[in-house]
């Protein structure tokens, strides 16, 4: 092997070095992000079907959080409320849906 080639085969190696350090850095990264949106997710279904009073977020604790974020909340909220929706019979569908129009008509289900 002569000194050009030698070189040539060390740049080569550095780059592929450098190239996988950041994959890994952005693996670890993403890694990171999705684990912490797992665990997001977990407290958010926790809360939303209230399986003990120490995961439901206080107000104090809400308040802390940035407008965005709450907002994101909300929406992942809904999907799951609707992705527990569709799995219900049509029967228990109509009963929900009739309690819920009730909580939000009241004056209008008492005349039905």
């Amino acid at each position: 092997m002569t000194k050009n080639e030698w070189e040539q085969d060390s740049e080569h190696q550095e780059l592929e070095k450098k190239a996988f350090h950041r994959g890994y850095i952005a693996g670890a990264k993403a890694e990171g992000e999705a684990s912490k949106r797992v665990e997001h997710l977990e407290n958010v279904l926790l809360e939303f079907v209230g399986y003990e009073d120490e995961w439901l977020q206080t107000k104090p604790g809400l308040m802390k959080r940035k407008k965005a974020d709450l907002v994101d909340q909300i929406i992942r909220q809904r999907q799951l409320m609707r992705e527990l929706y569709n799995h219900l019979d049509d029967d228990v569908k109509q009963k929900l849906r009739t309690k819920v129009k009730s909580y939000i008509w009241p004056v209008m289900h008492r005349e039905e």
